[in-house]
């Protein structure tokens, strides 16, 4: 079955632009889009009942897809549609079986994208029906390199997130104790972690990405296969040096030393700071190569084509 209309339900996310980015892809995918903003159909419709309205929405247009960003849809909603047009779910976090709702949406679409192999088997375990494995992406457009002189955004290491877990707080203090961080796009005031900025818009990453050294990633988990979290694609699209934490199957995706850099542990993360900052031609070398890399094969348009698809391809739906 080949897709030419779909409606897209999301949030605007202005801090990441994740629904924008897909948006864009999907209106150069696809024959026509139309973009339904949860939030804002809510404020507009406060004085009646608005899951009727985007109900309506759906009919009149009668979507090949209704395609939902991570759950942003009312679950009447989705009860609703689902008898009639194809549904699919793109979850872009990392803890998809301990999520009640997400289990139960889950459930309902013909298919639930979510980012690591991992969770598969336990999402099938407790009745999603079709969960697939998709990686995140970056902007064709807006994840490029950005220069700028201000030295607001210079530093020899950067974050850019939030203290989740306790392992990232420690990691990140012993790197502040050694070389010159910056910490962006939280309260890490309270770590008694230099933070300029507490929210950063896709145009200021790319300026830390440029000012930067080094990009430290460190995502929520270090044993989930395939996982890693947007920072990833955004930071090598924006031309950053990467250094982020190993998790399995990442050598499967990247080439260590030519795409970005990986570590271990607390220790080996140290001991690499320490190696790229004194090694500059090779750090800017894997940064040109991993942003070749990124915009080759990762964008947002590979993203939703991946999806599309394999929705359109697929002869077998749940």
């Amino acid at each position: 079955m080949s897709i030419h209309k779909v409606i897209f339900l999301g949030k605007s996310k202005k801090k990441t632009g994740n629904t924008r980015f897909m948006l864009k892809a999907l209106q150069r995918r696809v024959e026509k889009v139309f973009f339904i903003n949860l939030p804002r159909v809510r404020k507009y419709f406060f004085w009646t009942d608005y899951r009727k309205f985007i109900i309506k929405k759906i009919v009149k247009q009668h979507p090949d897809l209704v395609f939902i960003y991570s759950k942003d849809i009312p679950g009447q909603v989705l009860e609703k549609v689902r008898v009639n047009y194809q549904t699919a779910i793109f979850f872009p976090d990392s803890d998809g079986p301990c999520d009640p709702k997400l289990i139960r949406f889950g459930a309902l679409v013909d298919y639930l994208f979510i980012t690591n192999k991992t969770h598969l088997a336990e999402l099938r375990s407790l009745g999603v029906k079709n969960p697939i494995y998709c990686m995140q992406g970056c902007d064709r457009d807006t994840h490029r390199i950005m220069a700028t002189r201000n030295s607001k955004w210079a530093s020899e290491v950067a974050f850019i997130g939030k203290p989740k877990k306790e392992n990232r707080i420690k990691l990140l203090q012993a790197v502040n104790q050694n070389y010159h961080l910056k910490t962006w796009g939280a309260q890490w005031q309270e770590y008694d972690l230099t933070c300029l900025k507490t929210r950063i818009y896709p145009n200021e990453y790319a300026k830390i990405c440029y000012a930067t050294k080094i990009i430290l990633g460190c995502d929520q988990s270090f044993e989930l296969e395939g996982y890693f979290s947007n920072r990833t694609w955004i930071t090598l699209g924006c031309g950053g040096f990467l250094l982020t934490n190993y998790n399995p199957g990442l050598e499967n995706i990247f080439k260590k030393g030519e795409h970005l850099e990986w570590y271990h542990n607390q220790q080996e993360c140290l001991e690499l700071i320490d190696y790229y900052l004194k090694h500059e031609s090779r750090r800017k070398q894997i940064a040109q190569s991993g942003y070749r890399f990124a915009h080759t094969h990762r964008t947002y348009d590979n993203v939703i084509d991946e999806i599309i698809s394999r929705i359109e391809n697929d002869h077998n739906p749940a």
